[in-house]
């Protein structure tokens, strides 16, 4: 068949249940996904999902799937596929009223359930299923940071039809071997596997937050290409003590690199193309940069992919005009980010408007503030929050990973003088390691649970005379704010040698 011809037949199916087939009747023997000692060919992959499916004959509508591994996951997320139930991954470590909240609010009609001890079950929710305009196979979860996750819809053009667009900017392929770390329930980990799968390449990941385990999986396999957000990017580079000569792309979002991150990876990735890209869960990929300065504005998110059009709006707001995007938007759309476009046509990123904090009538960014705390000598790790005191009003609490043998004093001085006097932060928290949820992010509910125990922390102590309000504190997270970045320090031999104490 010419290749015209298969990518027109690729374009068309009806979902990736069916891509999955469609790949397994073309190369049955050639590994489709390894995760940490297991290996799945196309077939064994397509027998597994068959064989769920068989199990989820009767269910219908729209699905949240509970699952606690990465196989289960996809497996559930194709199998549900197979027998029109559009799937919709959830996120770990959400509490049962927290599902139960998402089920009722969004309409759905149950829970698909993949635990590691008995089989997989259907728990339904009793709502009545509704009616879909477009051909929507799969729903996603908003992130929920005002509120309960909103499901948002696709259909498998909105993502499978860009494929080849974005696959020939990140040099995915038929040959590609791929390593991607983290839950499918982060679209970008669903996009990135998805992706891949349409090529016919494969995919390397690891159940686990271990960067030693990683770097062996990395050589092991001969993986020429990572998907990993900034935040894991970082962890693996500092963790590597050699270079890994075979992979020859990095791409990433979600987050900024700055240029210490880049040094790094680098070093590290000395063949590697770095690229950059800016993208939406209601949309798709926008732009992307190809970043060979180190010293670039890290808030340069590069030109538009082909097809796809950027402007800024009178209100400051990027606009994007895709067909890709989530059912039931009109385009141009936002996803309320603010931003410029230079004299190069590149999108300079301001971060979102509900970050940007009003201090007396001046306006500060929050992700300026990150960019400059990351790079007071020092400091490892940053991220900064908007904050409303009752005494004080609208404020920006930073927490910060100091290095090892830095001096939190002269962290803060140095941060003093870094900053306009307006652009301090009222509070500064020192924290082990910045928490980060199963998607790879920084989790922002732990920053603020971080930041009531250092308020209670202040207080107590203002009480005994021997602190002033907003002054650094340094804090032990309770069990539940441990981070899986604090995980991989404590028990990842590699990262510990650098960066304990």
């Amino acid at each position: 068949m010419e290749q015209g011809a298969v990518e027109c037949e690729k374009a068309n199916l009806r979902d990736y249940a069916a891509l999955l087939y469609w790949q397994a009747q073309r190369r049955p023997q050639k590994q489709a996904l390894i995760v940490d000692g297991r290996a799945f060919t196309y077939a064994e992959l397509w027998r597994r999902v068959a064989g769920m499916a068989a199990m989820a004959l009767g269910v219908r509508g729209d699905v949240l799937v509970a699952a606690d591994t990465f196989v289960d996951q996809l497996t559930a997320f194709l199998a549900l596929q197979a027998v029109r139930v559009r799937p919709i991954l959830l996120h770990h470590g959400l509490s049962a009223e927290e599902v139960q909240s998402i089920l009722k609010e969004n309409g759905l009609q149950g829970i698909w359930h993949c635990s590691r001890e008995g089989a997989p079950f259907f728990e339904p929710s009793g709502l009545a299923e509704r009616m879909h305009e477009e051909p929507d196979v799969l729903g996603v979860l908003s992130s929920g940071s005002t509120g309960t996750p909103k499901v948002l819809y696709r259909t498998y053009r909105s993502w499978a039809g860009f494929f080849p667009v974005q696959d020939e900017v990140f040099h995915v392929r038929e040959s590609t071997v791929l390593f991607l770390q983290g839950s499918l329930s982060f679209t970008g980990n669903t996009n990135t596997l998805l992706s891949v799968l349409y090529e016919g390449g494969t995919v390397v990941t690891s159940a686990l937050l271990r960067c030693h385990l990683w770097e062996a999986l990395l050589r092991r396999h001969a993986v020429d290409c990572i998907y990993l957000v900034p935040s894991k990017l970082q962890l693996l580079g500092q963790a590597l003590k050699e270079p890994v000569a075979t992979v020859r792309t990095i791409f990433t979002g979600s987050q900024l690199l700055t240029p210490a991150m880049l040094r790094r990876l680098k070093t590290v990735f000395p063949q590697a193309e770095i690229l950059l890209y800016y993208g939406a869960s209601e949309l798709n990929y926008i732009t992307y940069a190809i970043c060979d300065d180190p010293d670039r504005d890290s808030r340069n998110l590069g030109r538009p992919f082909p097809g796809i059009a950027v402007e800024i709006g009178a209100d400051g707001l990027i606009y994007v005009t895709t067909p890709y995007h989530i059912s039931g938007v009109t385009m141009p759309f936002s996803v309320k980010d603010t931003g410029a476009i230079n004299a190069r046509g590149e999108l300079i990123f301001g971060g979102r408007r509900a970050a940007w904090i009003n201090k007396g009538g001046f306006k500060i960014s929050t992700l300026r503030l990150e960019l400059i705390l990351k790079a007071v000598p020092g400091v490892e790790d940053a991220a900064v929050l908007p904050v409303r005191e009752d005494c004080r009003g609208d404020g920006a609490a930073a927490f910060l990973v100091a290095a090892r043998g830095a001096s939190p004093a002269e962290i803060r001085r140095a941060v003093r003088r870094s900053l306009l006097p307006v652009e301090v932060p009222d509070r500064i928290v020192f924290l082990p390691a910045l928490p980060l949820n199963d998607r790879g992010k920084v989790d922002r509910h732990q920053l603020e649970r971080a930041l009531e125990q250092a308020r209670s922390h202040e207080k107590r102590k203002m009480q005994n005379g021997l602190t002033r309000a907003g002054e650094a504190h340094i804090i032990k997270p309770s069990t539940q704010a441990t981070s899986d970045a604090k995980d991989m320090a404590a028990e990842d031999t590699s990262y510990r040698e650098e960066h304990d104490g």
